[in-house]
């Protein structure tokens, strides 16, 4: 009798689409209930912040006599004001989330006021503390900050500004001279009387002065150049020098 032939191993072929995938099916709940758990966290927290989110003024007097007035600021802008008075007035404005308020400090030493802020390195909330300050009209006064604008009214003293990404703006001012430098922020001068001295440097913003018509010592340079109102003369007394990485240069005479 005949031995039985050896059955061949039959392929077990699937139908189209019947594949099993390598990833379990609680791996899509996993993934589905993490992505609500973050949503979640996300609004308590933005609610957290609004419901904490506070504003808090503070202001004080320091009798001097004053000759210099230095401001750093981590965050926040500066608003420079002259004032007939030989005090410095401060009006500090806080605005912060989570209780994480800036910190302050203030030396005084030879004539010289130093005030400085800083906010606290968070996670999450924000800070901010801005100052506008009351100086003696012939203070000299040297301000810098992070990103914060700097603003100028009525001073008729030496300024020396420098901010990162901040805007500086002065108007109607008549003192000897302005020094200011932004990294991307836009500066601007509106002089009520010729100054002895205007530097203003910016690395892609705009630089403009307004001056009364005159002659000047004029070195402007930028993407774009405008000169009009005022006379070039190499022997005047003034100066101006203006420059721009990337932003426009303009210089007027008169108000």
């Amino acid at each position: 009798m005949a031995e039985p032939r050896a059955r061949r191993a039959s392929t077990i072929r699937r139908p189209a689409g019947a594949l099993t995938h390598g990833r379990p099916h609680g791996w899509s709940l996993a993934v589905a209930l993490s992505a609500a758990v973050f949503v979640l966290v996300a609004a308590a927290l933005g609610a957290g912040w609004l419901t904490s989110l506070r504003t808090h003024t503070t202001i004080y007097t320091y009798a001097g006599p004053v000759r210099q007035v230095n401001i750093q600021l981590s965050s926040g802008d500066a608003t420079i004001v002259g004032s007939p008075s030989p005090a410095v007035e401060v009006r500090r404005t806080d605005r912060y989330a989570f209780g994480h308020r800036a910190t302050e400090r203030r030396t005084a030493a030879n004539g010289a006021l130093t005030i400085s802020s800083a906010c606290p390195r968070v996670v999450v909330g924000s800070c901010s503390a801005s100052y506008e300050v009351a100086v003696p009209e012939t203070a000299t006064v040297v301000v810098r900050t992070s990103s914060g604008d700097v603003r100028l009214e009525g001073f008729r003293g030496t300024a020396t500004v420098r901010t990162g990404s901040g805007s500086v703006d002065a108007e109607a001012y008549c003192g000897f001279g302005i020094s200011a430098a932004s990294g991307s922020g836009n500066l601007h001068v509106a002089a009520a009387c010729a100054p002895q001295f205007l530097q203003l440097h910016t690395g892609s913003g705009d630089a403009s002065a307004q001056v009364p018509p005159g002659r000047y010592r004029i070195q402007a340079a930028g993407v774009q150049r405008h000169v009009a109102g005022v006379t070039s003369d190499a022997k005047a007394p003034f100066s101006l020098d203006l420059h721009s990485g990337g932003g426009a240069v303009t210089i007027g005479g008169g108000l």
